[in-house]
């Protein structure tokens, strides 16, 4: 617990119990709103009985593909942070049918949102204001939420993460008011007194190795030929693999690099389809040009850019993360659970690890996205 953030954390599997040991953990008053995140075994009646007595504050959150505090990665737990009435005023709206949300229906209701935020905290703007996004992932709209978005909130970053059940590929709610719902997201504009910073990085580089989708289902995010080969099989040649080398541990380390301009953004695969198709975890189409990726120094690459948050914003801090599930799954290959978690712990780290991450106006994946805020002495 600390001045401006308060956090809490359960690993009890009984839901109700999970809540009340979150409850005991954090202040009765003096809140402006909680997230709550948690796996997707305390979803259902049970969690949203239970959050209307969690604190007088509203609740906002989703479910995960995991969860992350400072002593590391954790799955099927709850966690919570609180944001202090003292150092934030939050305005927050459900948006719900994501497909058919797009820029007319984001300008009503940015301009909506940001004259509430006006009322409620006279000095809000770019400098001192964020936006953050929580979307269920499998409507696979984040593309064109986040699109909608980002044009009209301008220089007021938009940070986000889209809910997960640890792989299962079920349902994916989002929290608004502790009620859960699909088809659905939260969107929360909030003002903070305290010093905060937006970041956005991953362990990727581009090779030479090339590859262009030449049949893609768009729609569904399914890529069923690469250079004119089936995918799955062409996909394999171009990182060295044999074909039933491939899994979705392999396509964690293996994502497609799309370049714009002098910026790499990795898009992973996250499914291999019984036809030898692959599915996309971002936007994917037909003539899309891409590289194969080549990892950097995952320890090394994560404590650089830590070490670079903190000497922008100084310390202490609390990094709150939305970080690509498939970078859990990489840490968990390549054992590296124990030095994340001394990083975690070191930088107070605290998110889930989504489906997706909301940056600005772009959804992308294989990145570790967060606000990072610099907390009271």
């Amino acid at each position: 617990m600390t001045a401006g953030l308060f956090t809490a954390h359960s690993d009890l599997a009984d839901t109700a119990a999970a809540v009340a040991e979150c409850r005991s953990l954090l202040p009765s008053e003096q809140v402006e709103f909680v997230l709550l995140l948690h796996g997707p075994n305390h979803s259902g009646d049970v969690l949203e009985r239970e959050l209307s007595v969690l604190t007088d504050a509203r609740v906002f959150g989703c479910s995960t593909s995991g969860e992350i505090i400072p002593a590391g990665y954790r799955e099927n737990s709850l966690s919570a942070i609180a944001f202090s009435r003292e150092h934030f005023s939050c305005v927050a709206r459900s948006i719900d049918g994501l497909g058919e949300f797009g820029f007319q229906q984001a300008n009503q209701l940015v301009a909506a949102m940001q004259s509430e935020l006006r009322e409620r905290a006279t000095t809000a703007n770019p400098s001192n204001t964020f936006a953050l996004l929580l979307i269920d992932s499998t409507s696979r709209a984040e593309e064109f939420v986040a699109a909608a978005l980002g044009s009209e909130l301008g220089n007021v970053h938009l940070v986000g993460g889209s809910a997960g059940d640890n792989w299962q590929l079920g349902p994916t709610p989002v929290l608004f008011d502790g009620r859960a719902r699909h088809d659905s997201a939260v969107l929360l504009l909030v003002h903070s007194s305290l010093p905060f910073s937006h970041y956005n990085f991953h362990n990727f580089v581009p090779t030479e190795r090339r590859g262009v989708i030449t049949s893609a289902t768009a729609s569904e995010r399914l890529v069923h030929t690469i250079n004119g080969a089936p995918a799955m099989l062409e996909f394999a040649r171009l990182c060295d693999m044999q074909p039933d080398e491939l899994d979705r541990e392999h396509l964690a380390v293996h994502p497609a690099i799309i370049t714009v301009g002098d910026h790499a953004y990795p898009r992973g695969f996250t499914e291999i389809l019984d036809d030898g198709s692959l599915r996309s975890a971002c936007a994917i189409d037909e003539g899309v040009v891409f590289r194969i990726a080549a990892e950097v120094d995952y320890i090394q690459q994560m404590e650089g850019a830590l070490n670079r948050i903190q000497h922008d914003l100084g310390g202490p801090l609390l990094v709150l993360a939305f970080e690509c599930a498939a970078r859990k799954q990489m840490v968990e290959q390549y054992s590296l659970d124990e030095q994340v978690s001394r990083l975690f712990t070191a930088f107070n780290v605290w998110g889930f690890s989504c489906m997706g991450e909301q940056s600005n106006s772009l959804n992308m994946n294989n990145s570790f996205n967060c606000l990072a805020f610099a907390l009271p002495s």
